[in-house]
């Protein structure tokens, strides 16, 4: 029988192929191709994934944050040997993609509940009426954020670290915060089929409590500007709403 093609490649050569991958499940599908694409994703999940990502994962830096969180959060006794390192690094390629998935599943259900296009005037003045990819990256950061929090609210060594990312949110940033974890708490059917996410978790109630009880602090006897005319009263994302948020004072 003659040798697979590809067993001749050097190995650098298949990892900048997978590297250079539109997203996962192109590199899912160059894993299965042979037995030396597998032999090179098991050997290179870091850089692979370092490459990737950033193509396919929007609000990376945040999505990073929460994926150390999560493994600072369980402390997991994990080999140091070569192999044991490998499994890690796969592992937590895994993860970084299934939290994405949130997110974006999360944005989702956030666009379909408030029907944006069906609510303001953009289309009238030449402009596309539905969600805007600007729009959906301020959601996603804020989703990120929230879950970080809970994250280290639920794990008492982290807890401190819990305080200080608040103590490091300008009221702004606190006041998108709890937008977020207003409509984790009260606008969504929590209903993401087959995929895991549950907004009713012990970290997601973690997460939505630390933020509305500190931007609840923040706002006590004062007045904070915000429109009428929008979904459910939500502004905190939308671009033409930003003027709002631009008006809450830092102090």
């Amino acid at each position: 029988m003659s040798a697979s093609p590809f067993s001749t490649l050097p190995p650098e050569v298949i990892c900048r192929v997978f590297e250079s991958a539109d997203d996962f499940s192109v590199v899912a599908a160059l894993a299965q191709t042979a037995r030396i694409f597998y032999h090179t994703w098991r050997e290179n999940p870091t850089s692979i994934c370092r490459a990737v990502a950033p193509r396919v994962i929007s609000n990376l830096t945040d999505a990073e944050r929460l994926l150390d969180m999560q493994e600072e959060a369980e402390a997991e006794a994990v080999s140091q040997s070569q192999d044991g390192r490998k499994q890690k690094s796969i592992i937590r390629a895994k993860r970084l993609l299934f939290n994405a998935r949130c997110a974006s599943a999360a944005g989702d259900c956030w666009v379909n509940l408030l029907q944006i296009h069906e609510t303001f005037d953009r289309e009238h003045r030449g402009e596309d009426p539905y969600m805007r990819p600007s729009e959906l990256a301020r959601f996603e950061h804020a989703f990120y954020c929230v879950w970080t929090i809970g994250v280290m609210g639920r794990a008492p060594h982290l807890q401190d670290q819990a305080s200080a990312f608040l103590d490091e949110c300008s009221p702004r940033e606190l006041c998108k915060l709890e937008e977020l974890a207003m409509w984790a708490t009260s606008y969504n059917d929590n209903d993401f089929g087959s995929l895991g996410l549950d907004l009713e978790d012990e970290v997601w109630k973690a997460g939505c409590d630390l933020v509305s009880k500190r931007w609840m602090a923040y706002r006590d006897g004062k007045q904070i500007a915000a429109p009428d005319y929008t979904p459910l009263y939500f502004f905190a994302f939308f671009d033409h709403t930003q003027r709002f948020i631009d008006l809450i004072r830092d102090e």
